[in-house]
């Protein structure tokens, strides 16, 4: 029996540079908004670590991570076909597909450490 091809697209595709990728994103974090055409990128904030560009869109926000340390993480866009009016949704969304990424891989990380344990 033959399975039919689901062809949808889901609306992000995000892009771990930590992940076994090779070295093309070397620790980079490229989120996509398919339906937008939207690149934007995530970047933590230590100190003044990211030249910021006045021609890049950009959005500053924090999260509070699983030890109860706040982030500060920058969300830079590189290209969209979105409007201002999109785009402030999609980068809004964007910000929380992100904490709830790294959400699920702080508890990877303690769940990868206590199996050490054991």
């Amino acid at each position: 029996m033959d399975k039919d091809i689901n062809l949808t697209l889901p609306e992000w595709v995000f892009l771990d540079g930590n992940s076994h990728l090779g070295d093309t994103l070397e620790g980079r974090n490229v989120l996509q908004h398919i339906q937008s055409y939207t690149i934007m990128e995530f970047f933590l904030l230590v100190e003044n670590t990211v030249e910021q560009n006045l021609s890049v869109k950009t959005k500053e926000f924090t999260y509070k991570n699983i030890f109860g340390e706040t982030e500060r993480h920058l969300l830079a866009i590189h290209f969209t076909l979105a409007n201002d009016f999109e785009l402030d949704w999609i980068m809004h969304n964007a910000i929380e597909f992100y904490k709830d990424f790294m959400d699920w891989e702080d508890k990877s990380l303690i769940i990868e450490e206590t199996s050490k344990d054991n």
